[in-house]
């Protein structure tokens, strides 16, 4: 399933689904913050304010919360 992270979907994705309100939740290169393995496939809604606030950050949920 990580191949996932390597098709034209995924990059539409990580490039539009914060617009749409969503997140990557586990994204590549945050897994010390997460503590979960990468996993391009889970998408988590946190509404548009703060998708784009965290996509525009380079944030995970995690930091923006604090």
């Amino acid at each position: 399933v990580e191949n996932f992270g390597d098709t034209k979907e995924y990059a539409w994705l990580k490039d539009n689904a914060h617009k749409f309100g969503y997140i990557i939740r586990y994204p590549k290169g945050k897994e010390q913050i997460t503590e979960y393995s990468y996993e391009p496939w889970h998408l988590r809604y946190v509404g548009v304010e703060a998708a784009v606030k965290m996509t525009q950050e380079g944030i995970v949920l995690e930091e923006y919360l604090q």
